[in-house]
């Protein structure tokens, strides 16, 4: 059996970060990607676009966008529906090469097309990672572990505290992302500007005004409210990303429910294209070019040693093991789990005073939260990171989960090196002065 130093489960961004962030101090590491691809939701979800903070995106994550820039191959741009948010919009193809790129630079070692489906145990600590791959069925070990995955299955599978959803294990509606080329973006916003009324974003007015239109007429199977609309890709494209619609009920806590909203977050991208393209100047020519996997904003996470809360980010609350900053203020992106008006307005109430958060201050993520509370040598991060449902709607984003990829990585590292591998005896403040050396603001 062949053995590392550090093991990351998952290729999404923060998974990316967390294996770079360790490998960067001397460990060997090992990523296993379920999929052909790294990049998680931003490559094979094809949500090619980072959300990121005005005041709260450092580190790798942004080295890593300043590449792609540099070469042609992503942009920075203001968000017009989000005051104190950036986008990032970036080329899907371009990034996997990236990722791909970093990670060979680095000496990570990775594994596609392999996934994990239990882990061995020596009492509080994971010995090693029960794989499958087109060769067959093998293990892995190592000393330091890193849940990225978005589902928390790691810490599932070694037997710590996770949750699903809210209470009732309703999860925020997913989406199913596709590309749309073909599209005239400059009659498209001409049209916009016609329900530009000073109050809203247009395109919401204009969503408003015809998706209930259209769900009367059949061309929508239902009234999406909250559907995002599309971005493009870069300022010259002729395509954008399409959130075409959620999908709203969807059981992710299993294999039947995640393959049902699949297909259904399918049939709807095939519905909105001829939404836009019956109701929508621009789009007449307009076509489906491709759709990504599911994209998930919320599964199970982590119930660690710390769940940070949403007082604490209404309150700006500092904590001395923060390992990121991110924005506080008593705002937060839940998707609704169900189209209901009630929902919906649930959504509103939540997100409608961004403008009242405070630019010159920030809530703080502990490092606890990245501490199950059993399994010693384990650090999860991402989406499943161990955070209530309102805090996660906003440190769910892309920029975010490089934040935390990159602390749990360097903590990994020191697990490693100082602690016999585990992950709560390492020095604090000696990860906080390595991760303000890579420029992460933390306390």
């Amino acid at each position: 059996m062949k053995r590392y130093d550090v093991i990351v489960a998952g290729g999404g961004m923060s998974g990316v970060a967390a294996a770079v962030s360790a490998a960067k101090k001397g460990c060997s590491v090992l990523l296993v990607e379920q999929s052909g691809m790294l990049g998680g939701q931003g490559t094979q979800g094809q949500v090619n676009v980072v959300m990121a903070s005005l005041h709260r995106f450092y580190g790798f994550g942004l080295q890593l966008m300043e590449r792609l820039i540099a070469e042609g191959s992503a942009w920075l741009i203001p968000n017009p529906a989000v005051k104190g948010f950036r986008y990032y919009p970036f080329y899907g193809e371009k990034m996997k090469l990236m990722l791909d790129t970093v990670l060979a630079e680095n000496n990570v070692e990775l594994l596609l097309h392999t996934k994990i489906y239990g882990v061995q145990k020596d009492g509080d600590r994971i010995t090693s990672l029960q794989l499958a791959g087109c060769g067959g069925n093998f293990e892995v070990g190592g000393k330091v572990f890193i849940d990225t995955t978005g589902d928390a299955m790691l810490a599932l599978y070694a037997g710590d505290e996770v949750a699903l959803g809210d209470e009732n294990g309703d999860v925020q509606a997913p989406t199913m992302v596709a590309t749309y080329a073909g599209i005239d973006f400059d009659r498209y916003e001409e049209f916009l500007k016609t329900y530009d009324d000073g109050k809203k974003v247009p395109k919401i007015n204009m969503i408003h005004d015809l998706i209930p239109r259209a769900a009367e007429a059949g061309v929508v199977s239902g009234v999406d409210l909250h559907h995002p609309g599309i971005f493009r890709h870069s300022p010259t494209a002729e395509s954008g990303m399409m959130n075409a619609g959620h999908v709203y009920g969807a059981a992710l806590g299993t294999a039947e429910g995640l393959t049902e909203a699949t297909v259904r977050g399918r049939r709807q991208a095939e519905e909105f294209q001829q939404f836009y393209r019956q109701y929508v100047p621009g789009f007449e020519k307009a076509y489906m070019a491709s759709s990504g996997t599911l994209a998930i904003r919320e599964s199970r996470r982590l119930v660690g040693r710390y769940v940070v809360t949403f007082d604490d980010k209404s309150n700006y609350a500092k904590f001395d093991d923060a390992v990121m900053r991110f924005d506080g203020g008593a705002v937060s992106d839940v998707h609704a789990s169900s189209s209901s008006p009630a929902a919906y307005k649930a959504y509103l109430d939540l997100y409608r005073d961004r403008d009242k958060v405070r630019a010159d201050d920030w809530a703080t993520l502990p490092y606890r939260c990245l501490l199950p509370k059993q399994t010693s040598n384990l650090l999860v991060a991402g989406r499943c990171v161990s955070a209530d449902r309102k805090t996660l709607g906003q440190i769910r984003l892309m920029s975010y989960c490089f934040m935390m990829g990159e602390a749990a990585g360097m903590a990994a590292a020191m697990a490693v090196g100082t602690t016999d591998g585990v992950a709560a005896d390492i020095d604090i403040s000696a990860l906080q002065a390595q991760l303000k050396e890579n420029g992460v603001l933390t306390v």
